[in-house]
């Protein structure tokens, strides 16, 4: 194995991709990490820019790991985090400058952690898990069995028909929202619901909103 291909970085005209290799020991990983970072310096100075990562799953607190090392040794301004599948060519969401975030500030100011957002293109099939200590965008589906979770958090641009738990270190502020909610259980903080079984299947789909008022989660059918 070379030692130089366990963290490559690759240029895209949306931003830049991480590609991490995908045996090697995490810890290498952050080795490496640290040492290119350090090398592109200039590079990184003020920019702002998307972040992919690819190669490899990651844990949420992989992820954490790697960006909190980007933030500490550049100056470099996170516009959001993704992901990436095997398709090289996805789109990113794009996120208006103005809302561009320091993750400098983000990684160390923990009250401020639900302002990240990881975005994943793709539906989330059963057994599947994605954690985020930020917020999460899904664009796909949510699978009954699958587990979405956020510190922040949780809009889907798809059916949520499994468990999601938004605001789960405790923001109760939190809320989720999905195209189509048909969730076997929702969480926001510490309370849980479970959504009543929809007898009439032809019955019009709106996007609904989750959140919590006097200790109780509501759902709102948005227009």
């Amino acid at each position: 194995m070379n030692p130089e291909n366990l963290v490559i970085f690759k240029g895209t005209r949306d931003g830049i991709n991480i590609i991490v290799d995908k045996e090697a020991d995490f810890n290498d990983i952050k080795s490496k990490l640290e040492k290119k970072v350090l090398e592109a310096t200039k590079f990184f100075s003020g920019a702002k820019t998307n972040i992919f990562f690819s190669g490899r799953e990651l844990t949420s607190e992989e992820e954490m790991d790697l960006l909190e090392i980007i933030s500490e040794k550049t100056q470099i301004n996170i516009t959001y985090v993704d992901t990436k599948e095997s398709n090289e060519d996805a789109k990113p969401v794009e996120i208006p400058n103005d809302k561009a975030l320091d993750l400098g500030s983000l990684v160390h100011e923990q009250l401020k952690q639900h302002n990240l957002t990881k975005f994943y293109k793709g539906n989330i099939r059963s057994g599947q898990e994605i954690s985020f200590v930020g917020s999460v965008v899904i664009i796909g589906d949510v699978n009954p069995g699958a587990f979405v979770k956020a510190g922040g958090n949780i809009i889907i641009l798809g059916a949520l028909k499994g468990i999601a738990h938004a605001g789960c270190n405790g923001m109760r502020d939190a809320f989720i929202a999905a195209l189509t909610m048909r969730p076997v259980q929702l969480r926001i903080a510490d309370i849980i619901t479970r959504f009543p079984v929809i007898e009439d299947k032809n019955a019009p789909l709106r996007p609904e909103y989750a959140y919590i008022e006097d200790n109780q989660v509501y759902v709102l059918q948005l227009a």
